[in-house]
């Protein structure tokens, strides 16, 4: 496939985090992350709303929104950066591993943040997935002691992305 210097995004991104416990089991996902690529230079961004994070219990949601992440302070999350490395010519729709570097904005705290993600050429457009740890202590969400064991202290977050030319 042939890529001009093009900019690639989706409105339709997911991003999924898993903080469950042997206590609790705590899931949540967001389908509707923006994410933008530059394909001259790799340059990547995503942002979300942390209200648009679904659990499977309401309550659950109520106390993430005005608990723990305090949604209507800190209602968005953001990460700017760089894909590695980036080649659009050399996707395929086998999956290629990339570092992605960057900063990451959580609960109005932002951190130098760097991942691997695996990043293909698929029918819709360019896909990239990717998976890593968020340490909700490290951006400042309090957990209070009383429910400590029952919300992990590493949280899983996947990603899956399907950004389309523009």
């Amino acid at each position: 496939m042939c890529f001009s210097q093009d900019t690639y995004k989706t409105s339709k991104g997911e991003i999924e985090f898993n903080a469950s416990t042997p206590l609790e089991d705590i899931h949540a996902v967001n389908k509707v992350v923006n994410a933008i690529l530059k394909i001259e230079n790799g340059d990547f961004a995503s942002v979300l709303l942390m209200k648009d994070f679904n659990f499977k219990r309401s309550l659950m949601q109520e106390h993430f929104n005005e608990n723990y992440v305090e949604s209507e302070t800190y209602p968005k999350a953001y990460f700017s950066g760089k894909i590695q490395n980036f080649n659009a010519e050399e996707l395929s729709s086998a999956p290629r591993e990339y570092y992605v570097d960057g900063k990451l904005t959580i609960h109005g705290i932002t951190k130098a943040f760097s991942t691997k993600a695996k990043i293909s050429n698929g029918s819709k457009g360019i896909k990239m997935v990717a998976g890593f740890i968020v340490k909700p202590e490290e951006y400042k969400i309090k957990v209070p002691k009383l429910l400590f064991k029952k919300i992990a202290q590493e949280v899983q977050v996947d990603i899956n992305f399907t950004l389309a030319q523009q």
